[in-house]
Order: structure tokens, then C-alpha cells, then sequence
């Protein structure tokens, strides 16, 4: 799995939330950006990664 090209799918992920004309739409593009954030955290944790310890699963986010 290739971290920098899940950060750029996460972020694209995001700008696509941010840009979305719906609610509905929003909510599709959080929630795919939620799994790969997930991804992130899971990847960084396994391989125990100091930046695993600022990156906070999607779950746990307010």
C-alpha cells in the first residue's frame, strides 16, 4: 500500500466534501475519505510510525 497515494486520494476526498453542491454527496465523499483515513492510521500503526500517534482514526475525530 503506498502511503502518498492515499493521503492525495484522502485530500481529493476532501476538497470533493468541500466542493459538493449536496448533502448527500458530502456525506459520500466524508465517509470514503473516513475509510481511507482509517487505511492511514492502520498503515502508520503497523508499521509504528511516530505520526501514527497525531493521526487519529476517523471514528475518534469530533
Amino acid at each position: 500500500m503506498d502511503l502518498n497515494q492515499l493521503y492525495f486520494d484522502h485530500q481529493i476526498l476532501l476538497m470533493h466534501a468541500a466542493d459538493a453542491i449536496s448533502e448527500p454527496a458530502r456525506r459520500k465523499h466524508l465517509a470514503a475519505a473516513g475509510t481511507i483515513g482509517d487505511q492511514i492510521f492502520d498503515l502508520l500503526s503497523s508499521k509504528r510510525a511516530d505520526a501514527s500517534l497525531s493521526w487519529l482514526p476517523w471514528t475518534d475525530r469530533s
